[in-house]
Order: structure tokens, then C-alpha cells, then sequence
């Protein structure tokens, strides 16, 4: 009867090793650098709002399902003088990799905004991307309303990384539909194709546009990249002052290193020495008895 036990106590002890749910790692160590400038974003009953008391690691914990709370790097973007302004990191580790996320400064868009801006237009626009000449002129008049600052102060809610798959996944709280916001920075009319006639830039839009914050990311000892995304899920949540902030969730994300698999006994042989020792156990007893 003891050693069917002691069987039955192998195979559950083996059935937890070997068919435990996969688990994923979140950022530690986490630290803010560069400029400093920065906001935390506490949660409660379906609300951000801002508390810099709070603790960073317990905004970060959540994941697409449960965003939680979130921390706004940059987030002064829109009335300082951006020409000029330096980035603001949130550092930390995942799985031993040092991974460093940054706001972006106006030498950022540079390497990238042209590029982006084309990319959002195929989103948002009903017709897709208008051309290069329509475009050119759509970017120019957004650098200049300052666009490019609204997108420069990205609001990090998790970074996390799954422990089977490596895969590093970063929310960014967001406009569930940014159209109003975007349209603000945009020029109310552009040249029609027929000579002397215009079109009106907002009716050329979906009626909603979603596009995520853009967040600079380091990972280890690689070069640094972008990520955004133009697709957004409901968060659950609103920011308590404005009701419209935070309400999409953007996940980006990338594939990461794992930290070397530890050594793991085969099943067969965790059984073998559980049986043996437990054998080696009832012997001594008979000897004993």
C-alpha cells in the first residue's frame, strides 16, 4: 500500500514538472534614466490616473489582457521645446537581458517619420495612401501642428516575455480611436484632382483610426529599433481627468533570448530514484523492526 503511494505521489510530482502551464517573465530592476521626465499612472475601478508615489514595478505587471496601470516616458513632449529635448529611459531586465525603452527625440524621426507616416496613412485613410505628393504635404503640415510630438511620449503598461517561446511583448496605453486627435495635426484641406477644387483631409479618414505611440527599444547588446502598431484592443480602462486616454491597448513586440535550460531529470529516472528511496526506506524499517 505504501509503495502504491509512493507511485502515485511520482507521477504527480512528475505531471507538475512536465506539464506545468507556460509562464511569463516580467521586467526587473526597473529604473528610470535619461532626461527624467516622466509620470506614473496608477489604476482603480476602470481608471489611470496619475500617481508618481506609486510603485513601478507593480504598474508593469499586466499583460493584453489586464493592462493595469501605466508609465508615460516624455510626457511634457507637447509644451517643451522639442527640437531640443532629450529621451527619457525605462530600464530593466528580462530574463537576465538588460532591455531599455526610450521616448523619442526629433533626430528619431528623422530615421523613421517619413517612413511611418506613409504606413499610417494605408490604415487610416479609406482609400489607402493618397500618393507621394499628397502625402509629402499631409507629413509637412503634421510636423509643423507639432504631430510628431503626440507620438513621441509613449505610455509603457507591461513588458513582459514568455518563458517557452522567448517572445518579448510591450503594451502601449493609448486612444482606443485616435481620429480626432490625429486630425488636429493635419492641414483641413488638400488639392483635389481636378485643378482649383479641395478635399477635405478628414473625410478622407475611416471613421476610426487607431495608431499607438511610438516606443524606442534596446534589447541586450543589439541596435536600437521603433515599434508601434496601428491595431488596438479594448483596455477596460479610461484616464480619470480626459475619459479617453488609455482606452487601447497596443502590444508590439519581438523575439528575445532565453536564459540556457536547466538540467531536468527524465521522468522515468525522477520515478526510479523516488522508488528506490522509498524502497531503501521500508527496508531499513524491516531491519529495524
Amino acid at each position: 500500500m505504501k509503495l502504491a503511494n509512493l507511485a502515485l505521489g511520482a507521477s504527480l510530482f512528475t505531471a507538475g514538472i512536465f506539464t506545468a502551464p507556460a509562464m511569463a517573465a516580467s521586467l526587473t530592476n526597473a529604473t528610470i534614466g535619461g532626461a527624467g521626465d516622466v509620470w506614473f499612472y496608477d489604476y482603480s475601478n476602470g481608471q489611470t490616473f496619475k500617481n508618481n508615489a506609486a510603485s513601478l514595478d507593480s504598474l508593469l505587471q499586466g499583460d493584453a489582457s489586464n493592462p493595469m496601470g501605466n508609465v508615460e516616458l516624455f510626457p511634457t513632449s507637447e509644451t517643451t521645446d522639442f527640437s531640443t529635448a532629450k529621451a527619457t529611459s525605462l530600464s530593466g531586465n528580462l530574463n537576465g537581458t538588460s532591455i531599455v525603452l526610450e521616448s523619442l527625440t526629433a533626430s528619431d524621426w528623422d530615421d523613421f517619420g517619413q517612413d511611418w507616416f506613409s504606413e499610417f496613412l494605408d490604415a487610416a485613410l479609406k482609400g489607402g495612401n493618397p500618393g507621394e505628393f499628397i502625402t509629402t504635404m499631409l507629413y509637412t503640415q503634421f510636423v509643423i501642428n507639432g504631430g510628431r510630438e503626440i507620438f513621441s511620449d509613449p505610455n509603457i503598461s507591461y513588458v513582459n516575455q514568455d518563458d517557452v517561446t522567448g517572445e518579448v511583448k510591450i503594451g502601449l496605453a493609448g486612444h482606443l480611436n485616435a481620429r480626432d486627435r490625429i486630425l488636429a495635426k493635419l492641414p483641413e484641406f488638400v488639392p483635389g484632382f481636378v485643378p482649383g477644387t479641395k478635399i477635405k483631409v478628414a473625410e478622407l479618414f475611416k471613421d476610426k483610426v487607431q495608431a499607438s505611440e511610438i516606443v524606442k527599444v534596446t534589447y541586450g547588446e543589439g541596435m536600437a529599433e521603433y515599434f508601434w502598431s496601428f491595431n488596438a484592443t479594448a483596455s477596460g480602462l479610461t484616464e480619470k481627468s480626459d475619459g479617453v486616454s488609455h482606452s487601447g491597448n497596443y502590444e508590439v513586440s519581438f523575439r528575445g533570448d532565453l536564459p540556457p535550460a536547466q538540467s531536468v531529470p527524465e521522468p522515468a529516472s525522477v520515478i526510479s530514484l523516488l522508488a528506490l528511496g522509498g524502497l531503501g526506506v521500508a527496508a531499513k524499517r524491516k531491519v529495524n523492526a
